[in-house]
């Protein structure tokens, strides 16, 4: 089956953005008065796909959703059976002994139902996704490419990523898009054979949990800090760093005794080796590349580039104040005021480059669940409202911030229903 997939939740119909891709194939710009409207949207949708051969559009809203264009096309009935779901009660025919004013809430345990929903839905949060669903990654198409969408930059200038939309688009761009993801479908797929998705991985697997690691040292509690000093907790970070960068630490990366102080040009084959291990043998083969994995090569190098950046330099200052007992000290006046000026920096890099990052895995619940909830991060149309406002479903009524920046809480899974 030949699916094209919109990236984020853009089965959510609600404002704020998640359809905004959508509109930009069917109608060239982002009209806001279409959110609910989805029977002319798959209707619109599958008029515009014909002619490339797309069976239906995949979306995401708290799970993924295959909106399918012909069910006599490339599809057959495997079972047809009348479930007794009490999700359906209310929409049979009236029975012998059924209130007439029967409602679903009534076999619903107060909220058993939607609870079940969200469970069923999280089940495809991280890592691999949904495996049903096989992305073609040598015909991505992005409205992050700045080389292809140019207009967007200034409108995403101090924005959260939650904020990003795509109204601030040219015609020029929209256009150029539409000509790009036009020209991906109608071709044969020319992969070169990467798995992508398995190189996403392994850079998030190596420095997603140690980057954490390094974050919660040094913004440990006040009450942690009192039984660690400014050079243990010093100490612990560089553990971590060391651990990252061995594969890349080499026997002549070491400071002269002459050098400057403040400078770090001894740990720059550290640094090129960091950046570039994961990367250099694809970028010798450019020509087997599409355009679409030319793209995915540039954003792998330019995240890896800057993970490295930051994590080199925070050792080399480690190395040059005498705090890495494996390389020669300098001879340093280092004192604990001088410590919790180097932790402060420290810091301020660490924390930047994970708000750069932005890594899904980082979202979670803190503290962790009980076995008796799941971590859940606010989607439509589940969203909790303040308790003068009952709870709705949809994208009616007045946006609240759980909408614009929701943050990940606990849902009990069993009965009492609830979110803590």
């Amino acid at each position: 089956m030949k699916v094209l997939y919109f990236d984020g939740s853009s089965a959510a119909k609600m404002q704020g953005g998640p359809m905004d891709s959508q509109d930009i194939v069917l109608w060239g710009k982002v009209r806001r008065d279409s959110t609910g409207h989805e029977r002319e949207r798959i209707d619109e949708l599958c008029a515009w796909g014909k002619q490339f051969g797309v069976d239906g559009f995949v979306r995401m809203e708290m799970d993924f959703e295959i909106m399918h264009c012909d069910f006599k096309n490339g599809l057959r009935p495997v079972s047809s059976l009348n479930l007794a779901s009490p999700i359906l009660l209310d929409r049979r025919p009236p029975r012998p002994g059924l209130p007439k004013e029967f409602s679903i809430n009534a076999l619903d345990d107060n909220g058993r139902m939607d609870t079940a929903v969200l469970e069923s839905g999280s089940w495809h949060n991280h890592y691999p996704g949904d495996p049903r669903i096989q992305l073609d990654f040598s015909r991505l198409v992005s409205f992050y490419d700045t080389e292809l969408v140019p207009s967007l930059i200034p409108s995403r200038l101090n924005q959260t990523r939650f904020e990003h939309r795509l109204e601030n688009i040219s015609l020029h761009d929209s256009e150029a898009v539409m000509k790009v993801i036009s020209g991906v479908l109608a071709r044969p797929s020319k992969s070169s054979g990467i798995d992508w998705r398995g190189l996403f991985r392994v850079i998030t697997l190596r420095y997603a949990d140690r980057l954490e690691i390094i974050q919660h040292h040094l913004n440990s509690t006040e009450t942690e800090a009192v039984s660690r000093t400014p050079l243990e907790s010093a100490s612990l970070v560089l553990q971590q760093l060391r651990i990252m960068l061995a594969p890349y630490i080499l026997h002549s990366a070491i400071p002269a005794p002459s050098w400057r102080s403040d400078s770090n040009s001894w740990a720059s084959p550290v640094f090129r080796y960091c950046a570039t291990t994961h990367t250099d043998f694809i970028s010798s083969i450019p020509s087997m590349l599409s355009p679409s994995e030319t793209l995915l090569l540039n954003a792998i190098r330019g995240t890896n580039r800057e993970i490295c950046r930051v994590i080199v330099k925070i050792w080399a200052e480690a190395v040059l104040e005498g705090l890495d007992p494996a390389l020669p000290r300098p001879p340093t006046d280092i004192n604990d005021d001088r410590l919790n000026s180097v932790l402060d920096g420290w810091r301020a890099d660490v924390t930047g480059l994970m708000s750069w990052l932005d890594w899904g895995i980082w979202i979670k619940c803190r503290p962790a669940c009980s076995f008796e909830e799941m971590c859940y991060l606010p989607t439509w149309p589940f969203f909790r409202r303040p308790k003068d406002d009952p709870p709705r479903r949809g994208h009616r009524g007045p946006i609240y911030d759980d909408e614009i920046f929701p943050q990940p809480r606990c849902v009990r899974r069993v009965a009492p229903y609830g979110v803590e």
